[in-house]
C-alpha cells in the first residue's frame, strides 16, 4: 500500500485486558504527548472508561490550540525514540509532519484513491472468485467497496511524502497512541522501502539492514506481507499503552489471543460486515488480527530480531505461514502444487483466462462460506497447497458480457491427511448446490486399477459438469464446466506432472490478494479496522 492511514486503536489495549486495570502513576521513562508519561492513564481512571471515551466522534470539531499543536509536533520526535527501541529500527532520518483538517483528510484519501487503477488483473480474478462462490455471481464488488471506505481515520503516515499527518481536531492526549501505529509505519520505511517491499515482486529494493534479506519474487504474498507490517505496529501501539504498567506484549504473551474471539463477534454484529462476502471479512480483518498474532508468536519465540528485522529479511511467502507461525519459525517445506500446461488438451475451444494460488485464507473464507464456521478454521490449518486455472471459451469475443458460464476451471488443493482431503472433498461437492442454480447428482464414471481416486462425485449444473476427486496423496482435484473425456485427461496430466515436483518453500499468488488490484480496497480494510475496534470498545459499557 502506498500510504497508510489506519483507524484510532487507542481502546485495544483496554479490550485484551477486559477494561480492568486501572491506571498506576506513570512509569520512570512510559512516553506520553510530551514523552514522558502515558497521556491517557491518569491515576483513578480505567483503561475501560477511555476506551469509552476515545468511542464519542468529533460530532464538533474544535481546532486544536497553537500551544497544542506545538507540544505535539514536539511529540513526534519522542514517540520516534520509543517506536525505534521498541521495535529495534534505526531512525535513519526525522520525519516529516504536519497538521490537517478533516476536510483534508477526505480530500486525501480521495486523491489516493483517484490515483489507482482499476487493473484487469483484478478484473480477471474477480470473475474467477465467483466462479469459485467466493463471490455471489451478481455482486459488484467494486461498488460495494466503494461504499464501503469510511472518513474517520485517525493519524496517518504517506510513504511517498515521507510526512506524518497529525488531527487538528483530536486532543494532544488522544493523538499518542496513534501516532505510536503511524511512526512504527514511518521507521518500516526509513529502513525498508515500503512501497517496494510490499509490491512482493521482482526488483523491489531494500535499504537499511538488509543484509541476508531473500529477494522477492513473482510469488511472493502481498497480503501475507501487510500482515506483518500492520503486526509490527500494532505490537509498538500496544506496548506503548504497557508502558505506564511496566509491561510489554513480550513478556504478557497470553494478552494477544484474547482478542481474537471478541473481534470476530464484533465484526459479525457489523451491518458493514454483515453484507460482505466471506471473502472480503476474512481479508479485511487479516492483517489487524492475524498480523498481530503472528508477530505475537514470533515474539515469544525469538523476540525482538526475529519479530521486526528478522521477519523483514524473511517475509512470509503465504497467508499460510501467518495463519500458522509455527510453519514460518520452523521454515516449512511444502511440495508445490503443480498444473502443467494443457492447452493441448483443451483445443482451441479454451484459452487461459486467469491462473494462481488458493491459500489457506482464500481456503478459510470459503469453508466458513459453505461448511461449518466451527471447523472451518481447524480444517484450513491441514492445507499443504493449491493452485487453479480458468479457461475461457475461445467463442466469446472481447466485447461479449463475460459470466461464469463462459469459464472453465481446474483447481488442485493438497492435504495434511487422507481425513483433511476427504473432508474438503465432502465440503466442496456439498457446496455445488448453493453455487449453482441446478445442481444434480451423476452417476461418476468407473475407475479399475491402481490409478484410481479414493472417491468421486460428479454433478450436473447449468455451467456444465462438476468432478470432485479424492487422490491417494492426499490430493482433491476439481474440474468444473468441462465435459467428462475433457475432465479425465485434465486429472491424468496433473497426476502426471505432480511425479516430478520437489519441497520448495514458494507459494503462488493467492487469489485472495488480488483484492489490493481494486481501488478502495485498503480504505475499505481501514474502515473495518475501526469497526471492530469501536465494537469492541463498547462491550466494556
Amino acid at each position: 500500500m502506498a500510504t497508510f492511514f489506519r483507524p484510532t486503536r487507542f481502546m485495544l489495549v483496554s479490550i485484551l485486558l477486559g477494561g480492568s486495570i486501572i491506571a498506576q502513576q506513570p512509569t520512570p521513562g512510559a512516553p506520553t504527548a510530551s514523552g514522558d508519561s502515558n497521556p491517557a492513564a491518569t491515576p483513578g481512571q480505567s483503561l475501560g472508561e477511555l476506551a469509552r471515551k476515545v468511542r464519542k466522534d468529533h460530532t464538533a470539531e474544535v481546532q486544536m490550540s497553537d500551544a497544542d499543536a506545538k507540544e505535539l509536533f514536539k511529540s513526534v520526535d519522542k514517540i520516534v525514540a520509543f517506536a525505534s527501541e521498541d521495535s529495534g529500527f534505526p531512525k535513519r532520518s526525522v520525519v516529516k509532519r504536519r497538521l490537517v483538517s478533516s476536510a483534508e483528510v477526505e480530500k486525501f484519501t480521495r486523491d489516493q484513491q483517484a490515483k489507482e487503477e482499476y487493473a484487469q488483473r483484478f478484473a480477471r480474478a474477480e470473475m474467477t472468485m465467483k466462479k469459485f462462490g467466493l463471490l455471489p455471481r451478481e455482486f459488484n464488488l467494486r461498488e460495494f467497496v466503494a461504499k464501503a471506505s469510511g472518513k474517520e481515520i485517525a493519524a496517518y503516515y504517506d510513504d511517498e511524502t515521507k510526512t506524518i499527518s497529525m488531527l487538528n481536531w483530536i486532543p494532544l492526549e488522544r493523538q499518542s497512541p496513534i501516532l505510536a501505529h503511524e511512526l512504527t509505519h514511518a521507521l518500516q520505511d526509513q529502513n525498508y522501502d515500503l512501497k517496494a517491499w510490499l509490491k512482493a515482486g521482482p526488483g523491489a529494493s531494500q535499504t537499511g539492514d538488509k543484509k541476508g534479506a531473500e529477494p522477492n519474487v513473482d510469488d511472493d504474498s502481498s497480503a501475507a506481507r501487510r500482515a506483518v507490517v500492520e503486526g509490527q505496529a500494532q505490537v509498538v501501539f500496544v506496548d506503548y499503552l504497557l508502558a505506564p504498567l511496566g509491561r510489554t506484549l513480550q513478556n504478557t504473551p497470553g494478552l494477544i489471543y484474547q482478542m481474537e474471539e471478541p473481534a470476530v463477534k464484533a465484526v459479525a454484529d457489523s451491518q458493514l460486515l454483515h453484507d460482505a462476502p466471506m471473502i472480503l471479512r476474512e481479508t479485511g480483518t487479516f492483517p489487524y488480527r492475524e498480523g498481530l498474532i503472528f508477530e505475537g508468536e514470533l515474539l515469544e519465540k525469538g523476540g525482538k530480531q526475529m519479530a521486526f528485522a528478522g521477519v523483514f529479511a524473511r517475509p512470509p511467502r503465504t497467508t499460510h505461514e501467518v495463519l500458522q507461525p509455527t510453519a514460518y519459525i520452523s521454515r516449512e517445506k511444502l511440495a508445490p502444487v503443480h498444473i502443467p500446461d494443457v492447452q493441448q488438451i483443451v483445443t482451441d475451444k479454451y484459452a487461459v483466462y486467469d491462473s494462481g494460488g488458493i491459500g489457506e485464507l482464500d481456503l478459510r473464507a470459503l469453508l466458513k462460506t459453505y461448511g461449518n464456521r466451527k471447523e472451518a478454521d481447524n480444517l484450513a490449518a491441514a492445507w499443504q497447497g493449491g493452485a487453479y486455472v480458468a479457461f475461457r471459451r475461445s467463442a466469446k469475443t472481447a466485447a461479449d458480457t463475460l459470466t461464469t458460464a463462459d469459464l472453465a476451471l481446474l483447481y488442485v488443493s493438497r492435504w495434511k491427511s487422507s481425513p483433511s482431503a476427504e473432508r474438503f472433498a465432502h465440503v466442496y461437492a456439498s457446496a455445488i448446490a448453493q453455487r449453482y442454480q441446478n445442481a444434480t447428482p451423476q452417476p461418476a464414471a468407473s475407475c479399475v486399477g491402481t490409478k484410481c481416486p479414493v472417491s468421486a462425485v460428479q454433478i450436473l449444473t447449468e455451467e456444465g459438469p462438476v468432478i470432485v476427486e479424492q487422490w491417494p496423496d492426499n490430493t482433491v482435484l476439481v474440474s468444473e464446466s468441462f465435459d467428462q473425456i475433457t475432465a479425465g485427461k485434465l486429472v491424468d496430466a496433473v497426476r502426471e506432472g505432480n511425479a516430478e515436483v520437489r519441497a520448495v518453500n514458494l507459494g503462488l499468488d493467492e487469489l485472495g490478494s488480488r483484492l489490493y488490484d481494486l481501488p478502495g480496497f485498503s480504505a475499505f480494510q481501514d474502515e473495518v479496522g475501526r469497526r471492530i475496534l469501536r465494537e469492541l470498545a463498547s462491550k466494556t459499557k
